[in-house]
């Protein structure tokens, strides 16, 4: 009796504690509609609610879970009493501050009609984990939704204003769509969980530590018509950013430490955009480029840049501080004057040359300092720029050549305090840079042959003489294809990537490589072959990168490369890399047209595994008579292990080549993208690679 007495009596409670009310209210009233009952837990309101009912619920009914105003009109409330802190006018389509401040909600359902949502009008309200925000929405006050369980938000165009960390601390938040004029500011502050963020065409601003310590974050998408014209100070600071494509907008400022101390690996910057503040982008230990905007070192205007020519013409205090892996030498446009204090400070990656457009007038405290990885510091500036303290401490400056822009330059910066330290060769030339760019590459060697065969052509001299004999000829050509190799071998490909492309054309034409037949304990052969319709060349440099297992034995000429030498050298950073240097000491240019060139000797040893092997030929880089270099796209073979190793025949000759896309169109010529390349051969022999255009 005692047990079912118990039972009745907690099924009782149950039901007292669970229930639901629906009322029809008029404005003021809803206490005398609830009566006692304040443990109602789910209520749905209809008619007209003001700040006196908000004010109960505030106050009294402290089981509420679920609230559904959808149908409900909030009207204004001004008879001279504070209801809520001071305040005694209560506007009406808004839910007033502190309404629902730490509450037990889990769903709610705001009135069709509502226009502002308060201060912290649902902060606290941990387990609420949804909202639909109404299309009539215009405003919503600091910390609104501050600490909630919210997962997702989605908030209108409609929304003109956001107030202060709206959602910040929404540990749960994982997805936002944004559409309202403002981001405002740490409106999503430490949202650790955040993933996803789409921001809409109506978003002008993302305004201060919008986005602070989201640490999830890795990607922001845009909509194409997005009008985004700023993003202010710390916006994506300590977040997980590793894309932000704003290339495209109409950004005139972004603020300070607004991308610092993210997981970007490179950030083209729009043209037209004019400050980039303090520490913007700086302690982000990925990131390896920026592309600036402004003119070119040749005042030539960027691509697409604006007619009136803006720039950024200060480079602010810590930009790109403790970024180690920025490669820094080209990045600094015509029209910046000034490089702020710590600018530079610990941008430590190695770099051939590191280049002062001819606006620089001042260089701030220890602007450069650490700069361990400058090679070669070009300037570009006629009078010596002002420096502040210690500018490039930390840098062997002894070193390291300065060259400046003529002779009178030179003698102005020798005598200059801190410029006077760096090493000045005679009158500024550069051992092996033949053609004078700043550089030394394989460009130089061809401009080297092409001088020693014909006594003719616009080199340096003294640069050219590599062995210091007082002659230019032969030798020098082979010390300096050398050197150009040692230079190779103690870079990383990333490193080795990022100098050819501050320097190089592109090209559609290609290096192709045939399949690779091995067994482990074999040595077999694979041929590389020259699709070359845009231009013709006289060299090439590049890297082959073996699977583990696999190790490069010689390089020898081919078919129409049999005139060429090879040269190659493994490297000292990455051991599965070889870079190979092919030239002619005729300057007669290659036969390629889809033709064999060169035959890569390839031993593996006895743990070899083919599965999933692959060499790739990479950093490709192709030589004109004129000796321009182009930047060709990288080749791919597969390894297999088949029955034997594929019998190579020397004097075979093309009969057709193929192209297949993803898509399994089929075509005569280069699809963009991956290609499928099938070649067939007189003999009735074919092969298959991938390549990409």
């Amino acid at each position: 009796m005692r047990k079912l007495l118990f039972m009745l009596l907690t099924a009782a409670l149950t039901t007292l504690s669970s229930q639901a009310l629906i009322v029809n209210n008029t404005a003021g009233h809803l206490a005398e509609a609830v009566d006692d009952d304040v443990n109602v837990t789910t209520l749905v309101i209809s008619g007209t609610v003001d700040a006196r009912d908000f004010l109960f619920i505030t106050d009294s009914m402290n089981e509420l879970t679920t609230l559904d105003l959808s149908q409900a009109t909030v009207v204004p409330f001004d008879m001279g009493m504070a209801l809520y802190g001071t305040a005694t006018a209560y506007y009406g389509n808004e839910i007033p501050r502190t309404a629902f401040f730490g509450k037990k909600l889990t769903t709610v359902s705001l009135p069709n009609n509502l226009e502002t949502i308060g201060f912290a009008a649902f902060a606290g309200c941990y387990q609420l984990r949804s909202i639909t925000l109404p299309a009539t929405l215009t405003y919503i006050d600091d910390y609104a939704f501050s600490g909630t369980a919210l997962t997702s938000i989605q908030i209108p165009q409609t929304v003109v204003s956001m107030g202060k960390g709206v959602f910040s601390r929404c540990e749960n938040m994982t997805s936002a769509v944004i559409n309202s004029k403002f981001i405002g500011d740490f409106a999503f502050l430490g949202d650790y969980r955040l993933t996803s963020v789409s921001v809409g065409s109506n978003v002008e601003y993302i305004l201060k530590g919008a986005f602070n310590g989201c640490t999830a974050l890795k990607n922001i998408t845009f909509d194409p018509a997005c009008n985004l014209t700023r993003i202010d100070e710390e916006a994506f600071i300590n977040s997980g950013l590793e894309n932000i494509n704003i290339a495209t907008m109409g950004i005139g400022t972004i603020g300070d430490w607004a991308l610092a101390q993210t997981r970007l690996s490179s950030v083209n910057l729009p043209n037209g955009m004019t400050e980039l503040g303090e520490g913007a982008l700086s302690h982000n230990p990925l990131l390896s480029s920026v592309n600036m905007p402004g003119m070119a070192h040749d005042n030539t205007p960027r691509h697409n840049a604006p007619s009136h020519g803006r720039t950024i013409n200060h480079i602010n205090d810590f930009t790109f501080a403790g970024d180690g892996l920025l490669n820094a030498g080209n990045m600094l446009k015509n029209g910046v004057s000034h490089i702020g204090n710590f600018a530079f400070y610990n941008v430590s990656q190695e770099m051939d040359t590191m280049r002062l457009p001819s606006t620089v007038v001042y260089l701030g405290d220890r602007a450069m300092a650490g700069m361990i990885g400058m090679q070669t510091l070009k300037t570009d500036a006629v009078d010596v720029p002002e420096l502040g303290n210690e500018v490039w401490a930390g840098v062997d400056q002894p070193s390291v050549p300065l060259i400046t822009p003529n002779s009178e330059s030179n003698n102005l910066y020798k005598a200059a305090d801190q410029w006077m330290d760096f090493f000045f060769e005679a009158d500024d030339f550069i051992l092996g840079d033949v053609n004078g760019d700043g550089v030394v590459n394989i460009s130089d060697v061809t401009t080297l042959i092409d001088y020693v065969l014909s006594g003719e052509g616009d080199v340096d001299i003294r640069a050219a003489d590599m062995n210091q004999d007082s002659l230019v000829n032969i030798s020098d050509v082979t010390e300096l294809i050398d050197f150009v190799l040692g230079g190779a071998a103690n870079k990383s490909l990333k490193h080795l990537r990022a100098l050819i492309g501050e320097m190089s054309l592109t090209t559609s034409d290609i290096l192709n490589l045939e399949t690779v037949s091995l067994h482990a304990g074999e040595t077999g052969t694979v041929d590389v072959a020259l699709n070359n319709d845009e231009h013709e060349y006289i060299a090439t440099q590049f890297e082959v990168v073996l699977p583990q297992g696999l190790r490069l034995v010689d390089v020898v000429g081919i078919d129409r490369g049999e005139e060429y030498s090879y040269y190659n050298i493994q490297h000292e950073v990455e051991k599965n890399v070889y870079t190979i240097i092919g030239v002619t000491y005729q300057m007669k240019p290659y036969a390629g047209q889809e033709g064999n060139i060169m035959r890569l000797k390839i031993t593996a040893n006895e743990d070899f595994d083919a599965s999933d092997a692959e060499v790739v030929l990479t950093n490709v880089m192709l030589v004109t008579p004129e000796h321009l270099i182009y930047l060709a796209d990288d080749a791919m073979a597969r390894v297999n292990d088949g029955s034997g190793v594929e019998q190579i025949v020397t004097d075979r000759q093309i009969a057709r080549v193929r192209y297949i896309n993803v898509a399994g169109q089929e075509s005569d010529t280069p699809f963009d993208g991956v290609n499928i390349v099938v070649t067939t051969y007189t003999d009735g022999t074919s092969s298959t690679i991938k390549v990409m255009k």
